[in-house]
């Protein structure tokens, strides 16, 4: 048996050796399945992969690059989009009042760059980067402007991640959202930061149970202050993920994910970074730092998916997301500053949708559809990650959201979204739950690379 192996071995080697530049990148599943057949063992496929990517490195253009021989794939990947915005927003007059109700009128042109780096090491070890326009973590957005003046760039993303094996995944730093969720509670732009685990486990040929947690550290304080001021800003979620493969060659899918998400008792200061669209503050407008108190969030969101509903390629999914804070009283009165006997707590927030999907994205012609209602309640939910375009980011919001894509080619696609909202209690003037209704049209040329 020795001999077969350092025969097969040394007969891969010299293969893979002599067409390096091609293969060095491509080599791993067929290194992986001589394992499992165990003709290798792993630290010979090892030795092999390091030195595949050595000769890679020393004899193809690439090697001017010098990568390390401890990366197994690097992808660089990005995307521009060019968009028309316009918006309008009609703020709510408090009861009584006699001032003439106006409607702030604004149309922008706008853009977006994102550059994104996928670092694959071995052991089961990746990490990551990305860069955009735009400070605030619920928009990478730059409005064109300044009289030609260049933009900054700033880092969205830079993470380490660890896999010891196909069951667990570990993610530290500022990274890609691991929550399952729509837009209603976590903003797509959105890339927390702090650590995260998935635990994913296997039932039966195709469905699987994951278990995901967050902890999402907001701010860090200084903790000589005593009390709230002088506590880091932390949110903790947690979430059971069940997805259900069924139908005909179980092409069709159900996802159920309840979960509960959880603030320390902290502030967040705008003047430490804080720009997103509506940051938490006080009662009093304007005012920082602002509570993270009072916030228990018992969530449920999921979709069920039909693949071939119109002929192949061709998908239709309804999706559903909801939150209700079991402290919204509190929140509402001692944060907001509001009397519950003039205003009402309204500690849920939901959202039900539909979509049809020709296609994946990813091909020219294909092309999708969504429309979706939700409702966002004056305690119910944090501002600080729920979508900044919905009411502007505002509480005690609902409406409806309409997102169509079309690809004009592989690489290029048109987007329109549409949003309307309402007020749900009227005359209710507190800074973060301030408008009576707002619109808000964007047109988008995106072209990803």
């Amino acid at each position: 048996m020795f001999n077969l192996k350092s025969k097969w071995l040394a007969l891969l080697g010299t293969a893979l050796l002599a067409v390096g530049p091609v293969l060095a990148q491509d080599s791993g599943p067929l290194i992986d399945l001589l394992v499992k057949k165990g003709l290798v063992t792993d630290q010979e496929a090892e030795e092999l992969r390091v030195d595949l990517v050595k000769d890679f490195v020393a004899n193809t253009s690439a090697g001017k690059l010098n990568l390390s021989s401890s990366l197994s794939e690097f992808k660089i990947s990005g995307d521009l989009r060019m968009r028309h915005q316009y918006e309008t927003q009609a703020p709510a007059l408090a009861a009584g009042s006699t001032a003439a109700k106006v409607t702030n009128e604004r149309v922008r042109e706008r853009f977006r760059f994102r550059l994104n780096g996928d670092v694959i090491l071995q052991k089961g070890w990746t990490a990551g980067f990305a860069l955009e326009t735009g400070q605030a973590a619920d928009s990478g957005n730059q409005t064109f402007q300044g009289g030609n003046d260049d933009y900054s760039i700033f880092l969205a993303r830079a993470y380490v991640g660890w896999s010891p094996n196909q069951n667990w995944a570990f993610v530290f730093g500022k990274q890609k959202q691991p929550i399952y969720a729509t837009d209603l509670r976590w903003d797509a732009d959105i890339n927390p930061q702090g650590a995260s685990e998935v635990y994913k486990y296997f039932v039966g040929s195709k469905d699987t149970f994951e278990v995901r947690a967050l902890q999402n550290i907001f701010d860090d304080r200084n903790e000589v202050t005593a009390g709230p001021n002088g506590r880091d800003a932390w949110l903790f979620e947690q979430q059971a993920v069940y997805t259900h493969w069924f139908g005909k060659e179980q092409l069709n899918s159900v996802i159920i994910a309840p979960g509960f998400s959880k603030y320390s008792d902290s502030v967040i200061a705008s003047a430490n970074g804080t720009t997103n669209e509506n940051p938490f503050t006080n009662a009093t407008a304007g005012a920082s730092p602002g509570s993270t108190r009072y916030l228990s969030l018992m969530t449920l969101a999921g979709e069920a998916n039909w693949a071939s509903i119109n002929g192949a390629g061709t998908s239709f999914k309804l999706y559903w997301d909801s939150a209700y804070n079991f402290e919204a009283a509190s929140r509402v009165r001692k944060v907001y500053g509001l009397p519950l006997g003039t205003w009402n707590k309204d500690a849920f927030a939901w959202l039900v949708g539909v979509g049809y999907a020709y296609g994946n994205g990813k091909v020219a012609g294909d092309y999708s559809l969504k429309l979706d209602y939700r409702s966002i309640g004056l305690g119910s939910t944090d501002v600080n990650t729920s979508d900044s375009d919905f009411g502007f980011g505002k509480l005690n919001q609902e409406g409806f959201k309409f997102a169509t894509s079309y690809n004009v080619t592989d690489f290029a696609s048109l987007g329109l979204n549409y949003f309307y909202t309402t007020a749900q209690q009227k005359n209710l003037t507190y800074t973060l739950a301030n408008n009576d209704h707002s619109q808000l049209l964007q047109l988008d040329l995106l072209v990803k690379f």
